[in-house]
């Protein structure tokens, strides 16, 4: 399964790149340099610490050697333009002195860029210009997950909303599941009836049904949108010891499921930056049905 930035053009990664880095750098220590003037100067960003950003994203699928020629070109071209374009630039970029030159691509694939990155440094350091520090200027090539929060920023505005479909979950894998998963069942199957009563069954096949489709969700959100993933996952670990905490004080019935449910629906909501309405409720119920299931905190009916 690809992720998000895997399925960008050229001109939408340049896009989506622009989106993260002015979120990451705050919009007045960013700038973007317009190409339709004359040419971009070889550099499509740079910020208030001297950092000049160029995008590249190069062909899907070819081979390493290929790849590796692909970036070291772009490398290697792009950087004459700072000499070339010496004049032009400084008189731009004003009083910032530049530390670094970063090449951002959607995949950092081999190391052998590394060294290659650190040759082309010292040629730049040898032109002697006169923008940029030669005691500390730096050639790097990065990717997106450099700056997970603009990464993740980027995401929810490029993409509108992350909404990732909740599958139906068929009587036949529910019991399939609880033949496989007997500890958890038991604890749904305890641990209900508990809070609702003996005539519990709906529940138990509610929670059930949003256990599967939980799992299979949050399997899909960790592929595609790992940071994503780790936030939601840090929401849900202050839940859970949020509930720990008021089982201590709170009668074990509906009325304590449904605060459950509440709580978990205004702390997942700061998510709907990021994620379509649908999805974000959808946490609310789910992890609870994960919590019944898998936490070891049991309840006295």
């Amino acid at each position: 399964m690809s992720s998000f930035v895997d399925n960008l053009s050229p001109k939408e990664w340049e896009a989506f790149c622009e989106i993260m880095l002015r979120q990451h750098y705050g919009a007045k220590n960013f700038w973007s340099v317009p190409d339709d003037d004359g040419g971009d100067l070889g550099l499509e960003f740079y910020t208030i610490d001297g950092t000049l950003f160029q995008c590249y994203c190069p062909d899907k699928g070819v081979d390493m050697a290929s790849y590796k020629k692909k970036i070291q070109k772009k490398i290697r071209e792009d950087l004459k333009k700072l000499k070339t374009n010496e004049i032009k630039i400084a008189k731009m970029i004003d009083d910032v002195t530049v530390h670094q030159w970063v090449l951002l691509t959607p995949e950092f694939k081999s190391k052998d860029l590394i060294g290659y990155c650190n040759t082309k440094k010292r040629e730049v350091i040898a032109e002697n210009i006169t923008y940029i520090n030669n005691d500390e200027f730096l050639v790097k090539v990065e990717t997106a997950d450099s700056y997970p929060d603009g990464k993740l920023y980027a995401q929810g505005v490029y993409s509108k909303a992350i909404d990732i479909p909740l599958l139906s979950i068929s009587e036949v894998e529910k019991d399939a599941w609880k033949d496989g998963n007997t500890e958890f069942s038991g604890n749904v199957v305890r641990k209900s009836v508990a809070l609702m009563g003996e005539s519990s069954e709906g529940f138990q096949n509610e929670i059930f049904t949003k256990y599967i489709q939980m799992e299979k969700f949050l399997d899909q959100l960790r592929e595609e949108h790992p940071d994503l993933y780790e936030m939601i996952e840090d929401t849900a670990r202050a839940q859970l010891e949020n509930m720990r905490e008021d089982a201590f004080f709170s009668a074990k019935d509906k009325g304590f499921v449904k605060s459950i449910v509440d709580d978990n629906k205004s702390a997942f909501s700061k998510h709907s930056e990021f994620m379509s309405e649908k999805n974000v409720q959808s946490l609310s119920f789910g992890y609870l049905s994960k919590w019944l299931a898998q936490c070891y905190m049991d309840f006295e009916s």
